[in-house]
């Protein structure tokens, strides 16, 4: 029987200019220390014992070794090379003037920094080597180049500072680097992230052999201005922390570098140097202004600390310098808790977790002074500038007796939880300030009170219709203003899936058959959600709508015999899989049918593809809720025909591919589970431990059967949105990608694209191999290629099926409903107000990737430590699923330790981690792809969880 054809229907709720181009090209050749090669040109097989010396150490070609520039981050052996010179600000150039005295000087400089080549190598300490180089974030390696080639650049670790000149850009192992020519002559390679300012291009046209030596001495000059510059900051007698820290006394602020000059240099235009001078104060500042994680180095803004935290901060060090008694008395009360605590924990191992107020434990001011600092040390900190906690926690540490060999966020938590000040289940994650969390459970926090009464308080009281009187920021409408629109599905069954014990449905599915030669219609209808994403204890950011009431979940209309308001995407399928049509229209849909992943699996006959469990292989199945009437059982198996159809049309005429790699997801029973409010007065006791469940799962269990299905009907909705925009000419902001990029063997990403299994599946080491840069996604108007979802050139994607999770899903359902409503009227967002709202998406959507990755990192590595450290559990477990463990080698990079052994990136497919390996030394070094067994070392459960290994 010939197939027909489809229609499907998607419904979801309400700078280099030419003259630095010649200058890079000149420089180039004229730079003979200047990295020629920054990446492994071949797969070669070739291998070579551990090179001791070098700070990072890259498989290469044989014979090219000499070639190829040693990687270096910028660390502390450069920077202290760099500040043994004249780099500090109120010092200046000390010398005496002469003809070519600059140049002959300069000139000198350079031939001493080509002698002394050991003088920039990076040897790292054996408990941090190269965890900035090892340990990357996976957003960073889709960050495009930020600074061109020309610029002048301020490189910090620390307290240290050098500048200079960026020369050259590289993409190494997916990360960027720069290559600068700094001001004491050397040529270094460092991330761009070390970069902690950067200005306009320097305009040295290189003509002649000399060009090092005239961007030097310009180098040298601007050193002057900025050094000018900062004596003139520091002779007014503005406080500038005064002028720019909040006026609540507990929160934080924020000031850029601009804003902070404008203030304190009465100058109508800023200079450059008077820029390097605003930012190099902010840097020394370290009490008053921290760096933002995120924003920084892009938009050169700070975090200005609390008055509140600055008092404490400097209460507790003039304590500790004046060694006062107070310390020590803390030291004997709290050493006293913690040992009770600890003994508690273990007693209770097993348990259920529970958190009671320590109400018999009394604190003085000075311990809650103390106990403040160390809660607030708990943070994020970047290591361009000086932490000023750092010593402070040390010492308060110290006198707590603690035995560690380093002192960091990773103690600092295991202390804070000995306390009882922070939840041994607390989600590091969530206590970020940038986020806004409440720590508060729901029926204790002011915060979500105060908006689930705007929500009830407009559900059940809504302005009069017709009414004279202008709608607030928090009124409803007083009707549905596309009622007049919406076309009625009638009784049309529609399929909402998701996972067992979901509370927030979404997305629902429907097939209707159509007797005409259009054969069948599929809807997806996604209901207004209210939460930004999943995590194992909590959600990961706050809702842009608060939750309020039951009527924003999907399925609550439809219980009280009211229909569901829906605006739906439709779209046509033929029997090739093509789309042919489409449409979008709000609607009402009445019959929802509820349903399970794995029963849709079963009845549409998907393989089971289970993810595994390696510490609980025994778990039961989960209870799924199959129907059994054979009209859906009919409905669901032609909807999941369909969609296969069309994704296995898409995937042959796209070069798409999924990478496949297994990865570890945790979840808990026990929720919500109460957090620690930040500085709370009171100790709290905390006994028992929530249940974790430990899965491993990989691309092709997450993008197969009904999951799979539910993700091309999304797809789709969202390429029908943007045919849809562009169809009556309303602007909205569409999400691109291009294609990957080979850096080294041209025919790379053909070869990947061959091994493409019928799935579009491909193993990931060798995708890692062929050494491909695939670019980040960018959010534009234009009708650009989205290359990972197979949406070619002139078609366009927008993302409009979570219009409560995403703010910019709603932007899209406003401008749709607005469009319809007033048809070739201007459109409700501009183009200019889209264009300037687009890298606020993109900077939003790469917080929540990095915190994403971060709290899983965290849960995982927490269990890992709970389960090696159980003291009930028997030495010897039959069938540990710790036993047999192999790591496969992930980078080309290797860092070196003291003593000779080197540090590289492995994955271990059994726990779906990743892991740090350390190899002894004299160990050939490994290539991406290779195993080798590892049994864990060590895991650092913090601000940023690592799990190291070491082979067996």
């Amino acid at each position: 029987m010939r197939p027909l054809p489809l229609r499907a229907r998607v419904s979801a709720p309400h700078r280099a200019s030419n003259d630095v181009e010649n200058d890079k090209s000149k420089l180039s050749s004229e730079l003979p220390n200047a990295p020629l090669s920054l990446r492994k040109a071949d797969a070669s097989n070739t291998r070579a014992p551990v090179n001791r010396s070098l700070s990072v150490t890259r498989k290469s070609r044989q014979g090219t070794d000499e070639d190829v520039a040693e990687l270096t981050t910028v660390a502390h052996k450069l920077v202290r090379t760099a500040a043994r010179t004249q780099l500090f600000a109120n010092q200046g150039w000390n010398h005496a003037k002469s003809l070519r005295g600059d140049d002959v000087r300069i000139e000198s400089a350079l031939k001493a920094a080509a002698t002394r080549k050991n003088a920039l190598k990076f040897r790292a300490s054996p408990d941090s080597a190269g965890e900035e180089v090892l340990d990357l974030p996976a957003e960073e390696s889709s960050v495009p180049h930020q600074i061109p080639t020309g610029t002048f650049v301020e490189i910090r670790k620390g307290s240290l500072t050098t500048t200079g000149i960026v020369i050259r850009n590289a993409l190494i192992e997916g990360r960027n680097f720069s290559v600068t020519l700094t001001i004491t002559g050397h040529v270094i390679e460092h991330p761009e992230s070390d970069a902690g300012l950067v200005s306009g291009p320097c305009q040295v046209i290189a003509r002649k052999p000399s060009a090092r030596v005239e961007i030097l001495k310009q180098l040298r000059e601007f050193e002057r201005e900025v050094a000018n510059a900062y004596s003139g900051i520091q002779a007014t007698n503005l406080n500038l922390y005064d002028l720019v820290r909040s006026k609540d006394l507990d929160e934080w602020s924020t000031v850029t570098v601009p804003e902070a000059a404008k203030l304190i240099v009465r100058q109508r235009r800023q200079t450059v140097a008077s820029l390097f001078a605003m930012h190099r104060y902010l840097m020394k500042h370290s009490e008053e202004f921290a760096p933002q994680i995120s924003t920084h180095r892009l938009a050169q803004t700070f975090d200005v600390r609390p008055l509140s935290h600055l008092e404490k901060l400097r209460a507790v060090k003039h304590m500790i310098r004046s060694a006062s008694p107070a310390i020590d008395a803390f030291a004997r009360k709290a050493r006293s808790i913690m040992a009770v605590n600890r003994q508690r924990r273990i007693e209770s191992w097993d348990e259920p977790p529970k958190r009671t107020v320590a109400s018999d434990i009394n604190y003085t001011t000075e311990d809650r002074l103390i106990l403040d600092v160390l809660q607030h040390a708990l943070r994020r900190h970047r290591d361009v500038v000086t932490d000023p906690y750092a010593l402070i926690v040390a010492s308060v540490l110290k006198t707590l007796q603690v035995d560690a060999d380093v002192i960091d966020t990773v103690v600092l938590r295991e202390v804070l939880i000995d306390l009882g000040h922070l939840a041994p289940w607390e989600d590091l994650v969530s206590r970020r300030k940038e986020y806004e969390l409440d720590q508060l459970p729901d029926n204790e926090s002011p915060r979500v009170a105060a908006q689930n009464l705007i929500v009830k308080r407009n559900l059940a009281v809504r302005p009069i219709a017709g009414s004279s009187q202008p709608l607030g920021p928090e009124d409803f409408y007083p009707r549905d203003p596309v009622e007049h629109l919406r076309h009625d599905f009638g009784d049309m069954p529609v399929y909402v899936v998701d996972d067992i014990g979901a509370e927030e449905l979404d997305d629902g599915l429907s097939i209707e058959e159509i007797p005409i030669r259009a054969g069948f219609g599929l809807d997806t209808c996604a209901r207004r959600r209210s939460h930004c994403g999943h995590s194992t204890n909590a959600r990961l950011c706050p809702a842009s709508i608060p939750k309020g009431d039951d009527m924003l979940s999907l399925g609550a209309c439809a219980k009280s015999g009211k229909p569901e308001l829906v605006l739906t995407f439709s779209f046509k399928i033929d029997t090739a899989g093509h789309m042919v049509d489409y449409q979008v229209r709000p609607g009402f849909v009445r019959n929802l049918q509820i349903i399970d992943y794995d029963s849709v699996d079963r009845l549409a006959g998907f393989p089971n593809l289970k993810p595994a469990q390696p510490f609980d292989p025994g778990c039961p199945p989960n209870i799924t809720t199959v129907t059994t009437e054979p009209i859906h059982v009919q409905n669901l198996r032609l909807l999941a025909d369909t969609v296969t159809r069309h994704r296995l049309r898409n995937l042959r005429f796209s070069d798409a591919f999924v990478a496949v790699i297994p990865y570890a997801r945790t979840s808990i029973v026990e929720k919500p589970l109460h957090a620690t409010p930040l500085c709370y007065p009171k100790s709290f006791r905390f006994t028992g431990f929530p249940t974790i469940k430990y899965q491993v799962l990989s691309q092709k269990i997450q993008e197969a059967g009904s999951r799979m299905v539910v993700a091309e009907c999304m797809k789709a909705a969202c390429r029908v949105a943007s045919r849809w925009f562009l169809e009556h000419n309303v602007p909205m902001l569409r999400r691109t990608s291009k294609p990957p990029v080979c850096l080294s063997d041209p025919d790379a990403f053909s070869k990947v694209l061959e091994a493409r299994d019928p799935d579009g599946f491909v193993d990931f080491y060798l995708a890692q191999k062929a050494n491909l840069h695939v670019p980040p996604v960018e959010h534009t108007l234009d009708p650009g290629m989205h290359w990972s979802m197979g949406v070619p050139e002139g078609e366009g994607y927008i993302r409009v099926t979570s219009p409560l999770r995403r703010y910019s899903d709603l932007v899209a359902h406003w401008q749709i409903k607005d469009a319809l409503l007033r048809p070739g009227a201007s459109p409700l967002f501009s183009r200019e107000w889209l264009t300037k709202y687009g890298p606020e998406i993109k900077e939003k959507e790469r917080v929540f990737k990095e915190a994403e990755r971060t709290h899983y990192a965290y849960w995982t590595a927490l269990y890992l430590k709970r389960f090696m450290e159980n003291p009930h559990t028997a030495m010897v477990r039959p069938n540990n699923p710790l036993d047999g463990l192999t790591g496969t080698i992930l980078s080309h990079s290797f860092v070196d330790r003291q003593g000779g052994s080197a540090r590289t990136m492995c994955h271990v497919p059994v726990l779906g981690i990743k892991a740090i390996v350390t190899l002894p030394p004299g160990t050939i070094m490994p290539d991406i792809g290779d195993s080798l067994d590892v049994r864990l070392s060590d895991i650092q459960v913090g601000l940023g969880s690592k799990v190291h290994v070491l082979p067996k």
